[in-house]
């Protein structure tokens, strides 16, 4: 026999109180005899024999109801043959190998820590037993069933990695694998700091036959700055020019952080920026102002300095600038001189004026920007390969010819839902309001309500039916001058005026043309978004160059490790999916054979940030009985306590019944015995 806690058997000391009391209580006194009472002598001689053996059994049920109870809280039990044991346990381990437990404990590195503690665990079971070592990536190869020593290689191959799973995700991946043991019993164990972000668990996600612990291994009070993200405040990059970069960091700790070192490298350059300062718990966005002087493929890199935790402490950014934005005028017979002359104006434009015969259909989706100027007729040729531009990405802006019939625009109206264009109007009209709420307007003018010299026309339409569309000018009288809609990747921006001069002001206005055209060249463009989270399942969209020929669909990103990934073709891009083959943060070089294509950036997981976690008592509280807490700062050895709990058989709930008969057995003693 042995004791889970033999410390307790010092309350064994506890019997000599009552011996104590029974021993005052019946101490003997001297006798004195009186005359007359001789005869009353073998009557008391009984009465007290009678008495001190209800006295003695009293006193031995109390003795035996006390060393019972001592004996019960002590946890006596025998150990079992091994033998008996063997093949009968299906052991999945989740060792947590995020970013994270990279944090220190006051017993070094957290996960250094749980590697020890999951061999420990380990070391409690048999040869005969099945081991699943399990981390946050859940692939096929990494979920297979093995070996005592297999497990133990298994363990010391874990690296810490950006793969961040929730919870719940790994739960059910153990219970899922542990079902294909039936014969078996299941046992779970999960080490891990058990962050908030990433604890998800709900007690109807638990298997109540399947043995659940958790064991936190938990660091100490950790500060955590980081680089949350980073994006340009225009879609468009323009070389030569002041753009502005959107920097957003967290201050996740407990305490402020000043004089947190930043900077960032462009292309290689090194280059400092003021120190920020950022209060405990919150968030800031700082604007670095970036002058690109070259078009082309952009590198960039974010830099701050915060320890320990750094893995988030690092940003990659990779974009491309546009040496020019190509820009086509169709126009009739006659191109409008003053229109060409404010496109022209406009730096970073390369303006391109074709007669409507004269036009190379194939080439319109090389276009950001394709402008109708007073075109009488739409031909079905043309309205498809507009359609197929637009669905492309290209912006349409129309300017109708004047005196239109219903079936010129009929192309038009059926490739891309144009609204009809009715009662052409020779009457002077002076537009009235701006919609300053529309995104084209937006951060354009310095005074918003300031009173601008709006256009005015002599001869426009009405419009009736089409897409649904979005008013940006109008007429005093309510009618719309100038609205937009958005088709497929496109925009397509129409006026219900021609722009000829004769008709239409807009070409003197140039406060409200120029910003308008050099909006509507960018509108709709979504950001070149060329930055991607490790550790997610990816999948890269590319647009396909005219000028590359794919021979053979081999594609390979070239970084800080290189991978080969698969590529699929869906109309005019590429779908390049990495999945998680990618581990490591940095920018990688997209090739196909030796030609350069672009680059891609990858940056860490920020779920892990946010050093938050949830206690020990927490976590009780959240998932009560569904799980066993094992506390790992008051287990020395798991390997000792899950071979005693494993081997022993205890009995001292036997000992706590006995105890109750005990004192059962005292309360009848005391009330039914009668001496007298």
């Amino acid at each position: 026999m042995q004791f889970l806690f033999p410390g307790i058997l010092w309350g064994l000391f506890l019997l000599i109180i009552p011996i104590i009391i029974h021993l005052f209580y019946f101490r003997r006194y001297k006798q004195v005899y009186f005359t007359n009472v001789h005869f009353l002598k073998e009557l008391v001689e009984e009465t007290a024999s009678r008495n001190k053996l209800k006295n003695f059994l009293i006193l031995l049920c109390r003795l035996l109801a006390i060393s019972l109870l001592v004996f019960a809280f002590s946890q006596p039990f025998f150990k079992t043959n091994n033998q008996a044991t063997k093949t009968n346990k299906a052991v999945s381990i989740y060792i947590d190998n995020s970013w994270s437990m990279n944090a220190k404990s006051d017993e070094g590195i957290l996960f250094a820590k749980s590697k020890k503690t999951a061999t420990e665990i380990i070391q409690a079971y048999s040869e005969y037993d099945k081991f699943q070592i399990i981390s946050n990536e859940l692939s096929g190869r990494n979920l297979r069933f093995l070996s005592k020593d297999d497990a133990f290689t298994a363990i010391e191959n874990i690296n810490l990695g950006p793969k961040v799973s929730p919870l719940s995700t790994i739960i059910r991946k153990q219970q899922q694998s542990l079902n294909n043991f039936n014969n078996l019993d299941h046992e779970i164990y999960v080490i891990s700091d058990f962050q908030k972000k990433i604890m998800d668990l709900k007690t109807s996600d638990v298997d109540s036959s399947t043995s659940l612990n958790f064991i936190p291994i938990q660091n100490i009070s950790e500060n955590n700055a980081t680089i949350d993200t980073a994006y340009f405040a225009s879609p468009v990059i323009i070389p030569n020019q002041v753009n502005s970069l959107i920097v957003k960091l967290s201050n996740y700790g407990s305490t402020d952080l000043d004089n947190l070192s930043f900077r960032y490298e462009l292309n290689g350059q090194d280059i400092p920026l003021s120190n920020l300062s950022i209060r405990a718990g919150k968030t800031i966005l700082d604007t670095i102002k970036i002058n690109i002087q070259t078009s082309g493929w952009q590198n960039l890199i974010l830099k701050i300095k915060d320890f320990p935790i750094q893995f988030d402490d690092t940003y990659y950014l990779s974009f491309k600038v546009d040496e020019e934005i190509n820009v086509l005028v169709i126009h009739d017979l006659q191109e409008s001189k003053e229109l060409l002359l404010a496109i022209n104006s406009l730096p970073f434009f390369k303006t391109t004026s074709l007669d409507v015969g004269n036009l190379n259909y194939s080439s319109l989706k090389d276009y950001r920007l394709i402008i109708l100027s007073d075109i009488k007729n739409i031909t079905s040729g043309l309205g498809s390969e507009l359609n197929k531009a637009i669905t492309e990405g290209t912006n349409l802006l129309i300017f109708p010819a004047s005196d239109l019939k219903d079936i010129d625009y009929q192309n038009l109206n059926n490739s891309l839902q144009f609204p009809n264009l009715i009662s052409f109007t020779r009457l002077k009209k002076e537009v009235g309001t701006i919609n300053m709420e529309e995104e084209i307007f937006q951060d354009v003018f310095s005074n918003p309500k300031a009173n601008f010299k709006l256009p005015y026309t002599n001869g426009s339409y009405l419009i009736k039916g089409g897409h649904p569309h979005e008013s940006i000018l109008n007429y005093r009288d309510g009618t719309s001058y100038l609205s937009k809609y958005s088709y497929h990747q496109g925009v397509v921006y129409f006026c219900t005026s021609p722009i000829n001069i004769e008709y239409n002001s807009l070409v003197k206005n140039a406060e409200i043309l120029l910003p308008f055209l050099f909006k509507a060249a960018f509108s709709g463009i979504k950001k070149s978004n060329y930055n991607y989270t490790l550790g997610q399942n990816q999948v890269i969209t590319w647009p396909i160059q005219s000028q590359i020929v794919l021979k053979d669909m081999t594609l390979k990103l070239s970084g800080p490790e290189e991978i080969i990934p698969s590529v699929q073709m869906a109309q005019n891009q590429l779908n390049i999916e990495v999945y998680d083959q990618i581990n490591k943060s940095g920018i990688y070089e997209l090739k196909n054979n030796e030609l350069s294509l672009g680059f891609v950036a990858f940056n860490e997981n920020r779920l892990e940030s946010d050093l938050s976690i949830f206690s020990k008592s927490q976590l009780i509280d959240l998932l009560g009985d569904k799980i066993k807490l094992l506390d790992n700062d008051k287990i020395n050895d798991f390997t000792s306590l899950i071979k005693e709990s494993k081997e022993k058989h205890s009995y001292w709930w036997l000992l706590i019944l006995g105890t109750l008969l005990f004192l059962f057995l005292e309360s009848v003693l005391i009330r039914y015995w009668k001496t007298s």
